[in-house]
């Protein structure tokens, strides 16, 4: 929301009394912990949260999302409101700055320290980014709720937005492979323009969490050859994103129940060339280790990023700009992406610059206190000898493209269309010649609906001692009657059914690219059957997936993945062989899951049947 500068701010105003009052009591009601706070540093809460000399003021994002701004007499953002016309300041939203005062505040997410220079950079955070393995709890939020991001390691939110799913979606979504969409839509973000607007102050001297132990999942670099250019194919993106999908326990599959007797269970595929990562302490890097990461991430930048074809446009450059937007993205992955200046041999991105600028590397000025890079030394055998490194940015970009091509894949499957149409048998022919329609056409029953109001509305057949009933016409009798029947008088809300019922029901299941063929037949839904197997186990059956172009196998390794469960696959009881129809069963009360994912595949609820076998006869 706020990667670029807003598009208009109005003037700061100071806020009435009234007006502060009304906003502390809208805070403490959107986040009832601040009533039981005890003072900081002898400070009422309220007088944090609410200072004297609170200013306000109306802006407008680069998006056109309109919304108010509350800054502290400094300038400092503290909160700002999001407006909706729907519902007027809808969303009352803690700044990074009040976040890093009140930390735990609002639930949180933790991700990789490179997935943070992705938000920077304005992408929202997705479900692969987030660490969900074992002691990274993933909050129970409701889609739509306020939720913080913390980078591992680190106890202070450097991001804040709102789910773009529940919490046990999120939490759902290990062992899949991989894990899909959208997990924060971010608001605001450590180092935006809104943060930008206040102090840039730097994070709390505590900000680090102390040791913290490696994932399964670590964001780690791929063990092909740095060349610094990014050559993977859509394959080898994919096998990337395995290190960032979210497991169960490290190194194991997820737990399973006992497989259901008399099948044979599906075989997941082995992990055997998965690469696999000891217990071990969190990354604790040297001096020096710091120092060549940081210098390396340089080189890149100064080979690959500004060149000297494009440094007429980039340069002056300032140094925090340098190191903020142009270094620390082209760090190595793995070990050197924990490489920060803070740890490094000159502590301050400034003091490390005059240093590269000694070694004949690049020229840097100092202008009214900021240091800025003027020039670069393209012949400094440095330059000349360095071949390149993969980096966290490269790295974020694939996870991106295999997100990218998930959602198209969804996109597609998503695009499942089920039409129900009836054509005109020679009972019903009449009507639709008397009315100028094709005896031979397929109608939807809005058509139908539409066709004999119209039809009874221009042969004026309603009965005028009551509107709910008509008087049919001849022709209209001959479409209506039943066989043998003597149809004088008809409600009105029954010509439909009736209809229908002198017609020849056809379905058509497809794509929505495809032009509709219509097969003869009503459509027989997806049935889910939930029972008791061997007098103890429950387990649920899902038949007629085939029918809605549902792939079996991928189907039940979704299903297997997602339920942690046993599954087995067999020919369904009472089909024709030449139909070759499969049955799927998963072992636990599962229909909510299966409902779930059919429905993600875009088959219509109404044809989804559900059948419960396990509760007790009264």
């Amino acid at each position: 929301m706020f990667k670029k500068p807003v598009a208009s701010l109005k003037s700061f105003s100071p806020l009435r009394s009234s007006d502060k009052r009304r906003l502390r009591d809208e805070i403490i009601a959107a986040f009832p912990s601040f009533k039981d706070m005890d003072p900081i540093d002898d400070t009422p809460i309220n007088a944090i949260i609410t200072p004297d000399g609170l200013q306000s003021a109306k802006f407008t994002s680069y998006i056109d999302e309109p919304g108010t701004l509350y800054t502290d007499p400094h300038g400092t953002p503290l909160w700002f409101k999001i407006s909706t016309p729907a519902k007027k300041d809808s969303l009352i939203v803690p700044s990074i700055y009040t976040l890093w005062k009140f930390p735990t505040l609002i639930p949180a997410l933790t991700t990789w320290n490179p997935v943070l220079d992705k938000l920077r950079n304005g992408a929202d955070l997705m479900i692969p980014g987030v660490i969900t393995a074992a002691g990274t709890p993933v909050p129970d939020l409701h889609e739509g709720a306020l939720v913080v991001v913390l980078a591992r390691g680190n106890k202070y939110p450097l991001a804040i937005g709102t789910m773009a799913v529940s919490g046990q979606a999120i939490a759902s979504s290990r062992g899949s492979q991989p894990p899909k969409g959208k997990a924060v839509h971010i608001l605001h973000v450590h180092q935006d323009q809104l943060w930008a607007m206040g102090p840039k102050s730097e994070l709390p001297s505590d900000w680090s969490l102390g040791k913290v132990p490696l994932d399964d999942e670590e964001y780690e670099s791929s063990n092909e050859d740095n060349d610094g250019n990014d050559t993977d194919n859509d394959d080898s993106l994919a096998k990337d994103m395995n290190t960032v999908s979210v497991t169960e326990s490290k190194g194991k599959e997820p737990a399973r129940d006992e497989p259901i007797a008399d099948t044979e269970p599906i075989i997941p595929e082995s992990n055997e060339n998965q690469p696999t990562h000891p217990a071990e302490e969190a990354i604790v890097l040297s001096t020096e280790e710091v120092d060549k990461y940081l210098h390396d991430a340089l080189l890149q930048v100064l080979k690959f990023k500004i060149t000297e074809d494009v440094s007429k446009e980039l340069l002056p450059m300032n140094a925090s700009t340098l190191y903020s937007s142009y270094v620390l993205p082209n760090r190595a992955p793995g070990r050197a992406a924990e490489a920060d200046i803070k740890k490094s041999s000159w502590k301050k991105a400034a003091k490390w610059f005059k240093a590269v600028e000694k070694q004949d590397l690049v020229k840097c000025k100092e202008i009214k206190g900021e240091l800025f890079l003027l020039s670069v030394n393209w012949n400094h055998p440095q330059l000349k000898e360095f071949k390149g490194q993969k980096t966290v940015e490269q790295q974020a970009a694939r996870q991106a493209k295999v997100e990218a091509k998930i959602s198209q894949e969804n996109a597609a499957v998503k695009s499942l269309e089920v039409l129900e149409a009836y054509r005109p048998n020679s009972t019903s022919s009449g009507l639709f010649e008397a009315t100028g329609r094709s005896k031979d056409g397929y109608y939807s029953l809005q058509e139908l609906r539409a066709m004999l109001a119209a039809y009874i509305k221009e042969k004026q057949l309603s009965d005028p001692k009551n509107q709910r009933f008509i008087r049919p016409d001849e022709i209209l009798r001959a479409a209506l009657s039943k066989k043998g029947e003597q149809l004088d008088r008809v409600p009105r809300d029954e010509t439909s059914d009736r209809l229908v019922n002198n017609m020849v029901h056809h379905h058509f299941i497809g794509y929505k690219d495809q032009q509709p063929r219509f097969v003869k037949g009503g459509i027989k839904p997806i049935q889910i059957v939930q029972e008791i197997r061997s007098g103890r186990k429950t387990v649920t059956k899902v038949s007629g997936l085939e029918l809605f172009l549902i792939d079996v196998d991928a189907f039940s390794q979704e299903i297997q993945l997602l339920c942690a469960s046993s599954i087995s696959i067999t020919p369904l009881v009472g089909a024709s062989p030449k139909l070759n129809l499969k049955e799927v069963m998963v072992q636990g009360p599962q229909s909510t899951n299966v409902t779930s994912v059919l429905i993600s595949k875009g088959v219509p609820k109404k044809y989804i049947e559900f059948v419960d076998k396990t509760s007790k006869k009264k």
